[in-house]
């Protein structure tokens, strides 16, 4: 027994229900690391206070800590401490290859020598911003996945002209004397990113009955314990569990979420997990004693003053700091899309009074610093972004540049165009829609679109489709929708010609500047306007006489981001199942990416 094994839950059974025999050995242990997000060496990042959070951090007055924990030395060096006391199977799910300014500007190859050498994964399954690199001429997601060492799964991607899937559904995997069916599901949204992440190239199968059908293929393929391994988002995975009885385990990514304790859901007996962004390494442990599968669980959070963070892996550092050298160097300059970078990473740019990070759901001090630069920049009525909620956090005091990419490492121009008021509320209203729809299949990202600090928005979430903004006042006046209003954003790559900033209509009087990326604006910003102090302002609240939505896991029962679809009490997480069981799909005549 390692010595922290201790630290492992106890034995269950698939529905929650204790083990006869709360001891003895797994029969394999499963690794998972997910969202990555580029990042080679440890950052800050945020932790909330909540009824179930763990580790036990010392909050004392506050809501929320923040640590600095990850990076792939500590995460290989965490995986080598399990590898020998176990057999482990290392499970990968993706945005692995974006994420920072060495991501960026090395089309993520950057990522290929230490996650080969060093976390050594048994399996990868791609993540949304994997598709990224296809933004430029010469990025090519393709490439990356086959100078993987591992194999590839996705039972959803399929080529753009042929119809034919890319890789494999799933894979049989010989582990501690069992046959394991692992199912890959890669992001189900891609196309709703930009279109030269996809446009011309695949498909992306959508129906959660994918991952039921390559379950079943599994089991008759010899499989005795089978899991999927996603990278959709844990609202979508907890209502694939309900619908999928043929899966035993679901790792979750995409939503950054921490499943301290797992998500079991007795209807079908299925444990559903989530591990975190690239910091946390999730483990399930699995046996079968009587012909009945068990299971514990726990999740490792390698902060570097962690009770289970072992020391940095050396062999691994060495690979880091080898790949991240170019960037520290004076007279290095990189390249790409529209983005260029002169200066070391390590360039103090500004400074900040309050902690700022985006680990949140409807508001973040980040985006709302990252719309005024913008805003600043083209010095427009107001400005509006994705309001992202991956990314680590900055701790009160200096700023540098590197810092910056981790928040938006994206070399995208920024742009400004006018957009009538109604085109304004009709985008946020789509937006609601994505996230407070009462089907969790329809769900997306766990994220609302953020504004400049001039702009405040109002919103219902238990209100009918259509309904849920209940007004947006921009400088304190209600929204026109026959008014025009200068707008600040950015222009993602292969948008039409007068879409801009994923709105998804027309503006007028586009503008880009085409050498400018937004590190470039917020750098702007910061100098100008340095120390910097922003915090939540409430610039998204709920009605009073509608639902509450959490913003963070410290505001409420929910210990996630993104609650699901019940804001009354916290006592239910996503819907009954939605998909009749035991259907079955004829090969002749299916549509495949539906």
């Amino acid at each position: 027994m390692n010595q922290d094994e201790t630290s492992v839950g106890e034995w269950q059974s698939l529905d929650g229900d204790p083990a006869r025999d709360s001891t003895g050995d797994p029969d394999v242990v499963f690794a998972h690391v997910s969202d990555l997000h580029g990042q080679l060496t440890p950052r800050h990042q945020v932790y909330y206070d909540n009824p179930t959070s763990k580790p036990n951090f010392e909050f004392r007055d506050d809501d929320r800590v923040i640590k600095r924990s990850g990076g792939v030395p500590l995460l290989a060096a965490k995986l080598d401490e399990l590898r020998e006391d176990d057999e482990v199977c290392t499970l990968m799910s993706g945005d692995t290859f974006h994420g920072s300014a060495v991501t960026t500007y090395t089309d993520g190859r950057a990522m290929l020598e230490p996650i080969n050498e060093h976390v050594a994964p048994d399996v990868y399954v791609p993540g949304n911003w994997d598709y990224s690199n296809e933004a430029v001429e010469d990025g090519n997601f393709v490439e990356l996945m086959d100078d993987l060492d591992a194999p590839v799964l996705a039972n959803n991607l399929y080529d753009w002209e042929t119809d034919k899937r890319l890789y494999d559904a799933y894979s049989i995997l010989e582990v501690g004397g069992l046959s394991v069916g692992v199912v890959g599901m890669t992001n189900v949204y891609v196309d709703r990113m930009a279109p030269s992440f996809w446009e011309g190239k695949y498909r992306f199968g959508k129906h959660p009955a994918l991952l039921e059908e390559s379950a079943q293929a599994a089991r008759d393929d010899g499989a005795d314990v089978v899991v999927a391994v996603t990278e959709i988002g844990l609202p979508w995975m907890v209502q694939a569990a309900k619908d999928c009885a043929s899966v035993d385990v679901m790792f979750s990514a995409h939503t950054h979420e921490y499943t301290y304790e797992p998500i079991v859901v007795e209807e079908t007996e299925t444990v559903v997990v989530e591990s975190g962004m690239g910091e946390a390494l999730g483990r399930v442990d699995l046996r079968i004693r009587n012909g009945e599968i068990q299971f514990r669980h726990h999740l490792y959070c390698l902060t570097e003053d962690g009770e289970y963070t072992p020391d940095p892996d050396a062999d691994a550092q060495e690979t880091v700091e080898s790949v991240r050298a170019p960037f520290f160097e004076g007279n290095s300059e990189f390249e790409r899309g529209a983005g260029t970078l002169e200066r070391p990473l390590d360039t103090i740019v500004g400074q900040t009074e309050t902690p700022l990070y985006r680990q949140s759901f409807l508001e973040s001090a980040w985006n709302t610093l990252f719309n005024d630069a913008l805003q600043a920049h083209f010095d427009t009525d107001l400005a509006v972004s994705h309001g992202f909620r991956y990314g680590t956090a900055i701790p009160p005091g200096d700023i540098t540049l590197g810092e910056l990419y981790t928040f938006f490492p994206m070399a995208t121009p920024v742009a400004r165009g006018v957009a009538y008021g109604q085109q304004l509320t009709s985008h946020m209203e789509e937006f609601l829609e994505d996230n407070f729809t009462p089907y969790p299949y329809d769900q997306e990202d766990g994220r609302v679109r953020n504004f400049s600090s001039n702009v405040e928005v109002t919103v219902d979430p238990t209100a009918k489709r259509g309904r849920r903004l209940v007004e947006m006042r921009i400088d304190g006046e209600l929204v026109d929708p026959e008014e025009t209003y200068s707008v600040a954003t950015f222009r993602r790559p292969g948008d039409p010609e007068r879409d801009l900033g994923n709105c998804g209509f027309p503006f007028q009087d586009v503008e880009v500047d085409d050498g400018t990326i937004p590190v470039d604006v917020i750098v702007e910003y910061l100098e100008e306007h340095s120390p910097v102090d922003y915090e939540v302002m409430g610039l998204v609240e709920t009605a009073d006489d509608g639902g509450r939505a959490q913003n963070t896991p410290a505001d409420g029962p929910y210990p996630f981001i993104q609650p699901g679809v019940d804001y009354r009490d916290g006592e239910a997480y996503c819907e009954t199942s939605m998909i009749p069981r035991g259907n079955a799909f004829p090969e002749e005549g299916r549509n495949r990416t539906r």
